[in-house]
Order: C-alpha cells, then structure tokens, then sequence
C-alpha cells in the first residue's frame, strides 16, 4: 500500500465516481459479490452514498427478516419461580426469594440480542441522526428501527467489529456489518448538537486507494477466466547477501498488491489509486518515477522459473485519458494501464477483463 495516495486531493471526477460502481467496488473489495446482488439499487431514490448505505441496510434487513434474525445463547440473571440454571445463592438469601417460591437464577437463553444485531440497529438510529438523509429512506429507517425491539443499542468502536463472530452460513450478515463498519467510519458528530454529518466516503484518498486494490485483486480472482482463484499476495525477498557482520534480517520484505502465476506466465501487479498515472515535468508529461522504481523491484528481486518470465503492470484509475502502454524497461515487461471507474458497471468489468486477455498480458 505505500505510495498509493497522491499528494493533494485526488481530480473531481474520481470524487463522481457512480455510487453504483462504489457499490459494486466495496462488494468486490469485501468479497461479497454474491450478497451484494441481492439487492436491486434501481430501486434507489438517491444519488448521495449516505442513502445508498441507508437503502443497503433496509433491503438488506428486508432479506434477514425473511430468513430470520440471527439468535445466540445471551446469559441472563433475574429471579424467577422455580429454578432454572444456577441459583445465586447470596442473592437469593438476601432478598427472601424462597419465603416467595422464587430464586435468582443466572441461565443462558436463546434471543435476538446479540452484538451483529445491536451492531445494526445502533448504526440505523445514527443514520436517524443524520440531517440530509432522503426523506423516503429516513422513513424507511425509522421503520426498520422500530422493528428491531428487545435488540440494544451500544457504543461502537473499530475494536467492536473485531469481536463479531458469525456461523459460516451467516456471509449476508458480514456483508451488512461490513456496510455498517464503514458508515461509522464515515461519521463527523457535532459535539454541541449530536447531530452526525456523512464525510464523502469518496473523499477519503486513503481509504479509496485501499479498496482499489482489494477490488482489483478479487475482481481478478472471481471474473478473469485466465487468473480465477489465482490473485495472491506475494513476499519477497531482496537479492541481497550480508557482508562482513551485516544482518540480513534488518532488510524489509516487499509485498506486493497481486502476484498471478501459471505455468507460462508470473505477473506482478501494483494498484495505484492516483490523481493521474503522469506529471509535468520540464514542460512534458512523463511516468511517475517511483511508481516504476517500486515495480520494478518487485521485478529484479522476484523468483522466476527459468521458462517463465515476470512481467509488471500498474493499474490507476481513468482520470483524463486512457492508458494501455506497454515497455521493456532493464529486460523487463512492463505495462501502464488506467480503468474507467466512471464508467458504466458493465463496460467498466469488460475494460478490466479485456487487459488480461491472452493477447493482452
């Protein structure tokens, strides 16, 4: 991930990125293509990505409903008559609950209060706190809200979604607590007022740059027929050797964003969510130095069968012309290449497909 972010603020037209390719870059970025479909967005009454997330939760709790809320065992204290799991004695002496026929009891039982679901009613009563929220979804929200009863709300933290734990047949709720992560990290809160305000998600350089490379390289695994189930991310090592009482174990590893391999072909791809994949210097465009200096150590220090060559690709997004260049730079293949991610969805997966034809890599 070094070097992704450009210096200054990325060009307007990536902050006008479709919300609908956002949409599909996070469900790709998260691998969660196939829960992501479920959802129709033509049914969405807005172009602003807070009533995107705001749609996303709805529908998404529409689906859940129909299948059911998940439910875990929740340990519960409270005096009851009779006896059901462990009787705390201390409690039960004190207050006089047997001269009553009753106990305090400590038990597990079975409920819809469980950290997922609090996770999602809390993020939907903070979209309920946000000023410019579409009227028809803020509706919509406050429905879902209300349907949520004997579900908590809680304080969330980052930490907090580490602690979810979800059954394996539970991908539609990892999809949602993905989408809840995300609004919460979105979140400016007037300390004064409590109101929320929603920060432009495409705003946000950093966090773009990380989604661009994890889109591409699961794009790559699930719908480039050549690389499918082939993207990996590679460690490698220097060609260094220590000399005198040097360590060697003080020299950093690379990684790169995605490693492909096949029996003909090695190819090592490095994402750069930038402004734009040139600058002016001297009065003329050129490459960005560095980002050909880092791919090509990938390429010097990178381990290669004798009968398979390693080839290098940078991959930026579109922002003022197409790129398709391809060089041999110290023996080396290497090509630049931009995607149109304002493009539409379906041209947009054809562009990618296609640099990774046969012909093409």
């Amino acid at each position: 991930m070094e070097d992704k972010v450009a210096a200054g603020g990325l060009m307007s037209r990536l902050n006008r990125i479709p919300i609908k390719n956002i949409y599909y870059l996070l469900c790709y970025a998260w691998n969660e293509l196939e829960q992501g479909e479920l959802l129709d967005l033509d049914k969405l009454p807005s172009t602003e990505l807070v009533d995107l997330f705001a749609f996303v939760l709805c529908e998404g709790l529409n689906h859940l409903v129909k299948r059911g809320l998940e439910q875990d065992y929740v340990r519960r204290i409270d005096e009851i008559s009779g006896v059901r799991g462990r009787i705390d004695l201390l409690v039960t002496v004190s207050h006089f609950l047997p001269q009553h026929g009753r106990a305090a009891c400590t038990f597990d039982e079975l409920s819809v209060n469980t950290l997922p679901n609090q996770i999602i009613k809390t993020t939907l009563s903070h979209l309920l706190s946000t000023e410019n929220l579409d009227k028809e979804l803020r509706a919509k929200v406050n429905a879902k809200h209300r349907d949520l009863h004997g579900i908590n709300e809680i304080v969330l933290s980052p930490a907090l979604f580490q602690r979810v734990q979800l059954r394996a047949n539970n991908r539609f709720y990892r999809f949602l607590l993905n989408v809840c992560e995300l609004i919460n990290g979105s979140w400016l809160v007037e300390e004064q007022t409590g109101i929320y305000r929603f920060r432009e998600f495409r705003d946000d350089e950093r966090a773009m740059a990380s989604v661009f490379e994890r889109f591409l390289f699961n794009f790559i695994n699930l719908e480039v027929q050549e690389w499918k189930g082939k993207a990996r991310k590679e460690l490698i090592k220097w060609n260094a050797s220590a000399l005198e009482s040097s360590d060697l174990q003080l020299i950093p590893m690379m990684v790169t964003d995605i490693s492909l391999k096949s029996d003909k072909q090695y190819v090592i791809i490095d994402a750069k969510y930038y402004r734009d994949a040139v600058q002016s210097r001297y009065g003329s465009e050129k490459f960005r130095s560095g980002h050909l200096y880092q791919l090509l150590s990938y390429l010097a220090n990178a381990k290669s069968d004798s009968g398979r060559k390693v080839q290098g690709m940078l991959i930026y997004p579109q922002v003022n012309r197409r790129l398709r260049e391809r060089f041999e730079i110290l023996g080396f293949d290497v090509r630049v290449n931009t995607v149109d991610l304002n493009n539409d969805w379906q041209v947009l997966k054809s562009e990618i497909i296609e640099m990774f034809q046969p012909a093409a890599v």
